[in-house]
């Protein structure tokens, strides 16, 4: 059953909040009602899935903590990095957001590997660095692509983290106990003017349906577009036919054009037939591309570009489809 605008309200005010005052001092790495709440959180979240259909398109994070400085939340992570929930900075407040499950990390593995075969000579990949977005907000993606050799940011110039490194070209976002809404919302963050994000992949895995079939989504945005914060291409490449609320979220809340979401349970707007299920590798519309200019942004080292590099990174959606369904025994 989806759930009403008050019952996502109360979801987003669930947990208790500290002052701004009491906030700033607070050392949130001792912080014994931080741990409480991160439990509460993790309760919540596991929740979510069970009680909620595709049909919901509001947001599921969670309120930690307000007046948060970036400089105290970053401490609180380097003390505390391994987490039961999945956490960000956002504009001082500390949201909960996402749980570690299988199917969440396989689907985020199985893109890395797949990038990692086609280029691991002029690519680093890595996971779950704690990114600075901005003056007070920060987050650690599933996923990051950056080239081997990108350059460091000079003194005074704004750096990925406290050590200075650069930022990485590509996030990887995926998204299972987090609406579509949430993860559509971080692409702002990534490519805040601060950082030099320049490709942002989304995948949304909903809850699997009665009869083994299960909605899967995948969105890719692209810091050069002339809009940068709607996605260049939607694909849907489950087995289910995406709700129609998730259908009216896409093309008119994220504002994709009809012709840019395509795939199972979409008609091709030139023909009026509809897409081929997604049932097996190399299927010309569930190959995203990643592309080159992007992904190697910056990086003078391995140009002239070879042929195989400038024709991108060509992802077979087929193969994140297989691993999120073997997560699910479906």
């Amino acid at each position: 059953m989806a759930s009403t605008p008050g019952n996502a309200e109360a979801r987003s005010q669930v947990l208790p909040t500290t002052s701004t005052q009491e906030t700033k001092e607070l050392d949130l790495a001792k912080d014994r009602l931080l741990a409480k709440e991160l439990d509460l959180a993790k309760d919540r979240l596991l929740a979510l899935p069970q009680e909620e259909s595709e049909e919901y398109t509001g947001s599921r994070e969670l309120v930690l903590r307000e007046n948060v400085s970036l400089d105290a939340y970053l401490k609180y992570r380097e003390r505390d990095p391994d987490l039961s929930v999945l956490i960000y900075l956002d504009n001082g407040t500390i949201k909960a957001y996402e749980l570690p499950t299988f199917p969440h990390s396989r689907a985020s593995a199985t893109i890395k590997v797949s990038m990692g075969a086609w280029n691991r000579a002029d690519l680093a990949y890595g996971d779950d660095a704690t990114l600075i977005l901005g003056a007070n907000s920060s987050k650690e993606p599933d996923s990051w692509v950056r080239p081997k050799y990108r350059i460091r940011p000079g003194p005074g110039a704004p750096a990925a983290n406290n050590l200075g490194a650069a930022y990485p070209t590509m996030i990887i976002e995926v998204g299972h106990s987090q609406s579509l809404l949430d993860l559509h919302r971080k692409v702002a963050l990534y490519f805040s003017p601060r950082t030099t994000i320049q490709i942002v992949l989304l995948v949304k895995i909903f809850k699997p349906k009665g009869n083994y079939t299960i909605t899967l989504i995948a969105a890719k945005y692209v810091r050069t577009s002339q809009t940068p914060l709607i996605p260049e291409q939607v694909i849907s490449f489950g087995t289910a036919t995406p709700h129609q609320s998730t259908i009216n979220y896409i093309t008119n809340t994220m504002g994709v054009p009809q012709n840019r979401f395509i795939g199972f349970g979409r008609r091709d707007p030139v023909t009026g037939n509809n897409y081929p299920a997604c049932n097996m590798a190399n299927i010309g519309i569930y190959i995203m591309n990643i592309p080159a200019n992007e992904l190697f942004d910056g990086n003078s080292t391995v140009r002239p570009f070879t042929q195989a590099i400038n024709q991108g990174f060509n992802l077979d959606l087929y193969e994140i489809q297989e691993a999120i369904l073997d997560e699910f025994n479906i």
